[in-house]
């Protein structure tokens, strides 16, 4: 009787693969039990967050669209153009940065070696924290965050607020381009290794509960195995500058209306044509984030340029357009903290916190009408 074939064992130099070693059922279960839990939490009336609501249909974003209607109306922009379109936005990053009023909030952007992501945001004044495995093995391993893990090592932020938690979880082992390998992935447990480090980043979301988070992948399959609610935002990197395309999604809480730059994508599809092979050296030129993509995110989501947008998405509890409110009446965020906060996170009182902010409203000659829900139910401010 002949013995069963041998395979040799599977290569894999990304260090996002060091723990490994379920089958494919043990990994269809992890996967079924954690998205389970996603949808029960998210399905609780009285829950204590927002972080993972499914986007309304008006927020999601599809910028090839954006992109489409700037091209048929003014034609490509020239590749100057577009840069001259980057360097104003980084400009704007640098003034709020020279201003200063970003220095107390926190952005924590995991698996992030090159720091092209997040470099916007230190420019702008945010204390920024990059955590990467390759950069660092110890401090930066996903893999080791806890509630201990962030107080020994980073003093817990000081206690400031964490504004932005920015993930490009590693693609390899999700990403369609490698569809041909995924059985062997799954069956070798490189792909429940990439799971857990997508369940880690979600976990790390939820205790932080940021202003905004966002999670990076190529079209892929992070959102079913990971437990993701439904993708926010679509863009090849040419809507925003450079000229190749590279089909991405953005998973998130965010606003994902960003400004293009749109141009000419004459290079094609030229990662894999440039940076091909399973090296980790090509594996990290691919997975650079495009610079203008980086830019317009942050011009679509900093605290100063969309300060509704950053009280809301602290108080995610609260209605929304008594936020808007009480922004067009003048209030800050620190007016809005001293108002609210300790009725809506010490007494969980969410009542409470919206007829403080009636009431100041109210005490500043605002009128106050009632609304529609987006159930037809009539809701009244006053």
């Amino acid at each position: 009787m002949s013995q069963p074939a041998v395979l040799p064992p599977v290569v894999s130099y990304a260090p996002e693969h060091a723990a490994v070693g379920v089958d494919d059922r043990e990994l269809s279960e992890i996967v079924a039990c954690f998205n389970a839990a996603q949808r029960q939490m998210n399905s609780q009336e009285d829950r204590v967050h927002h972080l993972f609501d499914a986007p309304q249909a008006d927020e999601v974003i599809r910028l090839n669209d954006k992109a489409s209607v700037y091209q048929k109306n003014h034609g490509w922009m020239t590749p100057d153009h577009a840069r001259q379109r980057i360097e104003a936005w980084s400009e704007h990053c640098a003034a709020q940065g020279i201003n200063g009023g970003n220095a107390d909030k926190v952005v924590l952007s995991l698996f992030d070696k090159s720091g092209a992501w997040s470099r916007p945001w230190e420019e702008a004044g945010y204390q920024v924290y990059r955590f990467d495995i390759q950069e660092n093995p110890e401090t930066g391993d996903v893999n080791k965050f806890s509630v201990d893990f962030f107080g020994d090592w980073f003093g817990d932020f000081d206690g400031l607020d964490i504004y932005a938690i920015l993930a490009a979880c590693p693609c390899t082992d999700f990403a369609v381009s490698g569809a041909r390998h995924f059985a062997a992935k799954d069956s070798d447990g490189r792909t429940v290794a990439s799971v857990e480090l997508v369940h880690q980043t979600l976990r790390v979301i939820e205790y932080f509960r940021p202003v905004m988070w966002a999670i990076e992948n190529p079209v892929g399959r992070i959102e079913r195995l990971g437990g993701l609610p439904p993708w926010r935002l679509s863009f090849d990197p040419f809507h925003v500058g450079d000229t190749y395309t590279k089909k991405t999604l953005i998973w998130g809480r965010f606003n994902a209306d960003l400004p293009v730059a749109p141009v000419d994508p004459v290079e094609g599809s030229k990662m894999h044509r440039m940076y091909g092979g399973s090296s980790l050296a090509t594996k990290n030129a691919r997975s650079v984030t495009p610079e203008g993509f980086a830019y317009a995110f942050f011009m679509a989501n900093n605290a100063v340029d969309h300060p509704e947008m950053a009280i809301s998405g602290k108080y995610d509890r609260l209605c929304s357009r008594l936020i808007g409110e009480a922004v067009k009446c003048g209030l800050t965020a620190d007016d809005v903290d001293n108002l609210v906060e300790d009725a809506y996170y010490m007494d969980l009182d969410d009542e409470a916190a919206e007829q403080l902010l009636r009431d100041e409203l109210a005490a500043r000659g605002t009128e106050l009408h009632s609304y529609a829900e987006n159930d037809g139910q009539l809701a009244m401010w006053l």
